[in-house]
Formats: structure tokens, sequence, C-alpha cells
């Protein structure tokens, strides 16, 4: 009966066998840069395939290459979703405007968001989600106008007017010139023959 080490032995040789060719490589690389005759004789084309092998996938997994120091790359749709909430969470913190307006061409009346920022130092376009046409609200880096421009210059060469309102409830513009105001629960804060609210 065969005992358990002695298949191992020639395991063992080849192993130690495979890493005195390594080393004869090196050392024959380097005497081959030193004496043209030895550049002829190669070590790896003595050794049997097998070994050759062995030697080749020790040096090429024997190594412990650092990590990358950068995250791996993130899918498209993480990148839109951690996108979108860093636009939720910026505006949240930044001041806007809340206008709602008719579009003249298919007469659909809408709300929609503005910064202030947006509004007052750069170009502002609203597009109309009935007929998709786009209105420009103001024009600070002179895309469409030569001169800068706001909502009120467009209207005050129209000959109309811009009404502004502030309130932390509901507010409501009447065609007539009248303003009603309500708070949150419903209660008329701001009547249409009341113009302020100390009362």
């Amino acid at each position: 009966m065969r005992s358990f080490t002695s298949g191992l032995r020639p395991l063992n040789a080849l192993v130690s066998q495979s890493y005195t060719t390594i080393a004869r490589t090196q050392s024959s690389r380097l005497l081959s840069t030193q004496s043209p005759s030895l550049r002829s004789v190669r070590p790896s084309s003595i050794l049997p395939r097998s070994l050759r092998i062995v030697a080749q996938t020790q040096l090429r997994y024997n190594s412990h290459a650092p990590r990358p120091l950068t995250e791996s790359p993130k899918s498209q749709a993480e990148q839109e979703a951690e996108w979108e909430a860093q636009n939720q969470e910026r505006r949240k913190n930044e001041e806007a405007y809340r206008i709602t307006f008719t579009c003249k061409p298919c007469g659909h009346r809408s709300a929609h968001r503005m910064s202030k920022q947006g509004y007052h130092r750069g170009t502002v376009l609203i597009q109309c989600p009935s007929c998709n046409s786009r209105h420009v609200m103001s024009d600070h880096l002179g895309v469409f106008f030569e001169k800068k421009t706001t909502l009120e210059d467009l209207l005050k060469e129209k000959g109309q007017t811009l009404t502004h309102g502030h309130t932390d409830g509901n507010l409501e513009f009447w065609e007539d010139g009248s303003v009603k105001s309500y708070d949150l629960e419903g209660k008329e804060i701001l009547g249409a023959g009341n113009d302020d609210k100390s009362a």
C-alpha cells in the first residue's frame, strides 16, 4: 500500500523545480544582456509544456496588487437617481417664484416654478404642458433679446401688467383686478374690498 505522502513528493519536486526555473530564467535574462552567446538558449523552451504553464500561472496569479483608489463606476440609472436626489435637495433650499399663466396659442392655464436666481440673472423658458410651446420669462444672457429683459418688461411693452403676490396660503387674482387670499384652512384672509391685511 502506498503512503499518502509518496504521491506528494513529485508535486513538491515540480513546484521547487519551477521556482528554480524561474530563478534561472531571470538570471539568464540578466546574462543574455551581457553575453551574446547565451541569448540563443531560452530556459522556457527547455522545460516541458506542463512546467511552463505552472511557472506562468504562478507568476501571473501570485501578485498582490492594491485595489484601485477610485470607486467602481455607477450604472446610468444609479447616477440619474443620485442627480435627481441632489436636485430635490437643492430645490428645497433655493428661493423660487411660482407663476401661473395662460398659454396664448392653446389657451391652457398652468402653474410653474422658477428660481429667483434664474429669473433675475439668467434666461428662463417655460414650456406649456399642453402644446409644448416655449414662453420666455426672462432673458439676461441675451439669447432671445438684445437687452436684458424680464416678464415685466415684455408685458409693459404690450401695455399689460404683472400682478405680484405673496402669501402663506392660496391667492386668487381675478380678471376684474380683485384679489382674494385664503389661508391653509380655507378662511379668507384678503378680500376684494380689503387691500391690506391690517384689520
